[in-house]
């Protein structure tokens, strides 16, 4: 089969399968596998491929129409211009949390540039926020808190392959709280688990795949938020940061957690369709 040929079959198969983007998983795939961009099926289009390589892209592709995500078929998947590997047992990274991502930089590029920036990410997954935080600011001190053992290798491949200098901690972060000095970091940002319990039997089927660690948040998604606030406060500097990615649904009840804990200037931030994605304020100064 040439490349022309390969494409084509596969987004037929995807199509009669019910894909929803059989083009771009196609393209997707075949990058996987032969390294071609989308402007290469037209160039050169062609080329012939190899037995070896039909096979697997009909492996993949059969992957995919069991529900499969596309990103643990691959193995990795990009956030904010970067590759970052996933796989089974870790969240897949989204869109979405670069919202919440980009929420704090003006907040970070305004702190005091004579002392180095302490950043504490909790329930890291892939570490795309650790280590996107650390790339962007090298010379901060970075550390990174994740429970799961699948998703923590995933976390030291993604910071090994991206060159990342982070602290990882392998750890609960109910557990580990104790660990951290008060008023140590200047921001603590997190995307924490806040599906609600009842939504995780609607989940579409290639969501379902994720790791449910990673998702449930309880019966209104807003247990992790609960006992964060309240727990990790008193870790953060005076004037220092609490960001979070949270369902549209939530921010009122983040709001008034964070303003409990003396919060000042929460905001809330949308994403591109206009829903609330993440939310952030600073620790008001006694």
């Amino acid at each position: 089969m040439t490349i022309e040929q390969i494409y084509k079959k596969l987004c037929d198969e995807l199509k009669k399968a019910g894909a929803d983007s059989p083009a771009f998983d196609t393209i997707w795939l075949m990058e996987s596998v032969l390294g071609t961009t989308r402007q290469d099926i037209t160039i050169y289009g062609e080329k012939p491929i190899t037995e070896e390589q039909t096979e697997r892209l009909f492996e993949l592709a059969k992957k995919r129409i069991a529900g499969e995500p596309l990103q643990y078929i691959i193995g990795y998947w990009e956030f904010f211009g970067r590759r970052f590997y996933v796989g089974e047992g870790v969240l897949i990274p989204r869109d979405d949390t670069e919202v919440v991502l980009t929420s704090v930089f003006p907040f970070l590029k305004e702190r005091d540039k004579s002392k180095p920036l302490k950043i504490l990410d909790l329930c890291s997954g892939s570490g795309i926020l650790a280590i996107t935080l650390k790339k962007e600011y090298p010379l901060a001190d970075v550390t990174a808190v994740e429970i799961s053992d699948d998703a923590v290798s995933y976390l030291r491949k993604n910071a090994e392959y991206l060159g990342a200098d982070i602290n990882i901690i392998h750890d609960d972060i109910f557990n580990c709280v104790g660990n951290f000095p008060d008023s140590e970091f200047d921001l603590i940002i997190s995307n924490p688990p806040y599906v609600r319990t009842f939504e995780m039997q609607e989940l579409q089927k290639e969501v379902s795949y994720e790791p449910a660690l990673a998702l449930e948040g309880g019966e209104d998604g807003c247990d992790f938020y609960r006992k964060i606030v309240p727990l990790y406060t008193r870790k953060l500097k005076a004037g220092g940061m609490l960001a979070f990615e949270y369902d549209g649904n939530q921010a009122d009840v983040i709001s008034k957690l964070m303003s409990a804990e003396n919060f000042e200037n929460i905001m809330v931030f949308d994403d591109l369709g206009g829903v609330h994605r993440a939310i952030n304020g600073t620790l008001r100064s006694v």
